[in-house]
């Protein structure tokens, strides 16, 4: 009979450690590919943007509504269009 407790929890106590190993290991591979891919980026010339979101409970389904930096009109570049030189005519290569 407590052959048979002991037994139960040991094997609860196991399923637990294997199940808590198994979410850190989750954790922490979201956490390696999130960081290589915010170094990738960095590397790369990109900058990594935060998405942020507002929800407003007032709103059917929470009301999820895009929150971020307003475009500022003085940021908006205009760029002179010029017209490119046709190029020489190719090889045949057929």
């Amino acid at each position: 009979m407590i052959f048979r407790r002991v037994f139960a929890f040991l094997i609860r106590l196991v399923v637990f450690l294997i199940g808590t190993i198994f979410a850190i290991g989750l954790l922490l591979l979201g956490f390696v590919l999130t960081l290589s891919f915010v170094v990738w980026a960095l590397l790369r010339g990109w900058r990594p943007q935060v998405q942020r979101f507002k929800v407003d409970p007032r709103q059917p389904f929470g009301g999820f509504t895009r929150r971020g930096p307003a475009v500022d009109p003085a940021n908006i570049v205009d760029v002179e269009a010029r017209e490119v030189p046709t190029a020489p005519p190719r090889l045949d290569r057929s």
